[in-house]
């Protein structure tokens, strides 16, 4: 059914309907390209401040809130099955949009009305991208897939950087306090909200409704269903369980980046966007570069290096000095974040059965939040009870072994007879 209906759609791999789905990335970026990495970890740590260790209280309350978005990626798919995927997708993204901007209110901040705000948010994040994404196979024939992917992670980073450059002109000559940092949650909501608004109507208007949908097409499997498939499609949860692994690692960089150059380099709210900005434009090209890579020559030996990148980025927060070691630890996460996430992403959309992409992507969210969430938990618990570097070193060794499960995937699928075809640019 879902390579039927792509093939159906003219203009090659980058049609209209497939130009709109990628702008939903650029959408969905104006929160997660900047809330999670900056504008939440400065200030739940200052809301934390009486506590005895506020970057371990902040992972916990982080750990909680992706174990939370796990949850609503389940229900989300659940509801898949019974109501059309973009009325679902326009409810999830209502709730990002009135969770962030909770995140405002009251003028008076406090921690648990915060916390509150701040778990929905994440958790209509990750529900709608459970959705969201499970529009993938649907649109193109496997081979076009990973482009994608790439391209509207690519073009998704356009919409943080946008929203980076509004924050700066707000910030600038402020001293940082709580009432900024809601200002600036105010001016996400505000934004995402025009982003979203746009968006979903071109979706509707390029037939986004009856995906998945119609009399005769194949009924979404359960993510109870998919499980017990485990057997038949055990390549694809050997990549699961690798994704799981770099994921763990990614969220340690996303939630404590951010904490520990503050911390120890003494940076600020307009140094940390700065810092963010430039992640977001090497992200770009870097994305394409990467994904260009992966659809023309080989897969392996880039993914290799991607993951590889990561691990740097890992004895840098550990071990990193110097005025320079800011910037060029950003720099490195911006040539890898966003081609990694889109490989993965690529990846599974590949393999996939057809009639089942709402189910196995919302089990791939919920296997990705639930090690998302291990991340920070276990880096909160060895620094309370070793230090820092301790706790970067352990998620390096995690970090290591879901790289190996990714590659191994990688080098099965281009083992495969007709392998090559899958990756032709064409």
């Amino acid at each position: 059914m879902a390579d039927r209906v792509s093939e159906q759609a003219p203009g090659g791999w980058l049609n209209r309907r497939s130009l709109t789905w990628a702008g939903y990335d650029v959408a969905s970026s104006v929160y997660f390209g900047v809330a999670p990495a900056v504008l939440l970890p400065l200030y739940f740590q200052k809301l934390m401040a009486g506590f005895a260790n506020p970057t371990a209280a902040w992972g916990g309350l982080a750990a909680a809130a992706i174990l939370a978005s796990s949850v609503a990626a389940l229900i989300a798919a659940s509801l898949s099955a019974r109501m059309q995927r973009l009325t679902l997708l326009n409810i999830t993204s209502a709730g990002l949009v009135l969770a962030t901007a909770a995140l405002a209110w009251p003028a008076m901040p406090s921690l648990a009305l915060a916390a509150a705000a701040y778990v929905a948010a994440q958790s209509f994040y990750f529900a709608a991208t459970s959705v969201y994404e499970s529009f993938l196979p649907d649109l193109l024939p496997q081979q076009w897939r990973q482009k994608l992917s790439g391209f509207g992670w690519a073009i998704g980073y356009t919409g943080g950087a946008f929203a980076i450059v509004i924050l700066l002109l707000l910030t600038r000559g402020q001293t940082e306090s709580t009432g900024l940092m809601q200002d600036c949650f105010a001016v996400l909501a505000i934004v995402s909200a025009a982003f979203f608004v746009i968006v979903l109507r071109l979706m509707r208007r390029a037939g986004f409704a009856s995906l998945g949908e119609g009399a005769g097409g194949p009924r979404l499997a359960g993510v109870i269903a998919v499980l017990g498939q485990w057997r038949r499609h055990r390549g694809l949860y050997v990549l699961l369980a690798g994704t799981m692994l770099v994921h763990l690692a990614i969220s340690v960089v996303i939630t404590f980046t951010a904490p520990i150059l503050a911390s120890r380099f003494g940076q600020t709210l307009p140094d940390l966007l700065w810092l963010l900005l430039l992640v977001h434009v090497l992200s770009v090209p870097s994305t394409f570069g990467w994904n260009m890579l992966m659809t023309g020559w080989s897969r392996l030996v880039p993914m290799a290096i991607l993951l590889a990148a990561w691990g740097v980025v890992l004895l840098l927060m550990a071990f990193g000095s110097g005025r320079s070691m800011p910037m060029v630890t950003v720099a490195v996460i911006g040539c890898c974040v966003g081609a990694t996430s889109s490989a993965l992403r690529g990846f599974l959309a590949e393999g996939v059965p057809p009639g089942s992409a709402p189910a196995f992507f919302a089990l791939a969210t919920v296997a990705g939040r639930v090690a998302a969430a291990l991340g920070p938990a276990l880096f909160a618990l060895v620094t309370a009870f070793r230090s820092e570097q301790a706790a970067l070193m352990t998620i390096l060794v995690l970090l290591a072994a879901g790289a190996a499960l990714v590659l191994l995937h990688v080098a099965r699928e281009e083992a495969l007879p007709g392998a090559r075809a899958s990756v032709s640019p064409d």
